[in-house]
C-alpha cells in the first residue's frame, strides 16, 4: 500500500506556492484531453483540482466540471479562472448525492488515502463512468540530464534519485482490488516542450520534496541548476510522458 499520502506536510504544502504552481506547472497534452472529451461526460468531478490545470481544459471543451481542493489558496486561484470549486479533503468531502460521468485527478491521487479513494470514486461514478488519473513525468536529453543529476548529487543528495524509474504501479492494483471497476487500463501520452531557465526552476520550486528542503539547500540547488541551464542558452527541450490510468465502472 502507498504510504506517501500520510505525509500531510508535503501533501498540503502547495498553497504556499499557489501562484507559481499555476504559472509554472505544465498542463496536459491535447491527446489526453481529447480522449477525455470523447467519453462525452455530461458532468465531471476534478479531484485535488489545484489551480485548475485539468478543469480549465475540460471546461474549454464544454464539459461541466466541479473541482474539489483541500487548500484554500489553490482553490482561490482555480476560481480566478472561472471554475466552481468546493474546498475539502476528497476522502471526507460531502458529495450530497451527486454523481458524475467522469472523475479526473491530475498530479494528486498519490495524496489520496488508498483505502478510501478508489471505493469513493466508484460510488460517485454513474454506470459506465470513468476515473482518469494522470501524472506528468519528464526527462531531459541525456547530456542535460547527466549534468542536472550531478547538480543534485552535489547540492541535494537526498533528492538525487528524484527521477527514479517507475515499476509496477500500486494504484492500478489498488483500483482492481476494490472490485468496483470493470476495467483498469493504462496509457501514456508523449509530448515535447521547450522551457526556459525561469520556467524550469519555477516549476521545480513547486515540488513538495523541494519545498521541504532547507532554504539554504534549495537556494544552492537552484543556483547550480541555473548555471547549467543558462550555459545551454537559457532553454532546453523537455521530454514529457503523461502516464494515465483509466478505470471504468460497469455499465
Amino acid at each position: 500500500m502507498r504510504e506517501i499520502y500520510l505525509d500531510r506536510g508535503r501533501a498540503e504544502s502547495f498553497g504556499a506556492v499557489a501562484a507559481d504552481y499555476d504559472a509554472y506547472r505544465p498542463s496536459y497534452p491535447d491527446g489526453l484531453i481529447s480522449d477525455l472529451v470523447e467519453l462525452a461526460p455530461a458532468r465531471a468531478l476534478d479531484v485535488a483540482c489545484g489551480t485548475g490545470k485539468v478543469a480549465v481544459a475540460l471546461v474549454a471543451c464544454g464539459i461541466a466540471v466541479l473541482g474539489v481542493e483541500i487548500d484554500p489558496h489553490m482553490a482561490a486561484v482555480a476560481r480566478s479562472h472561472g471554475l466552481i470549486v468546493e474546498e475539502g479533503k476528497f476522502e471526507t468531502w460531502g458529495d450530497q448525492g451527486r454523481t458524475f460521468d467522469l472523475i479526473t485527478c491530475g498530479q494528486g491521487w498519490h495524496w489520496i488515502d488508498p483505502g478510501v479513494g478508489g471505493e469513493k470514486a466508484a460510488r460517485l461514478l454513474n454506470p459506465g463512468g470513468t476515473l482518469a488519473l494522470f501524472w506528468n513525468r519528464d526527462r531531459f536529453d541525456d547530456d542535460v540530464q547527466a549534468e542536472l543529476n550531478q547538480v543534485y548529487e552535489t547540492c541535494a543528495p537526498q533528492l538525487a534519485e528524484h527521477d527514479r524509474g517507475h515499476g509496477d504501479d500500486p494504484v492500478v492494483a489498488e483500483l482492481r482490488e476494490t472490485g468496483k471497476f470493470a476495467a483498469v487500463e493504462t496509457r501514456s501520452y508523449k509530448w515535447l516542450a521547450t522551457l526556459t531557465t525561469e520556467q524550469l526552476i519555477g516549476r521545480t520550486g513547486t515540488y513538495s520534496d523541494h519545498l521541504a528542503l532547507p532554504e539554504q539547500t534549495r537556494t544552492a540547488l537552484f543556483g547550480a541548476m541555473r548555471e547549467v541551464l543558462d550555459a545551454r542558452g537559457g532553454s532546453v527541450t523537455v521530454h514529457f510522458k503523461t502516464y494515465t490510468i483509466f478505470a471504468r465502472t460497469p455499465e
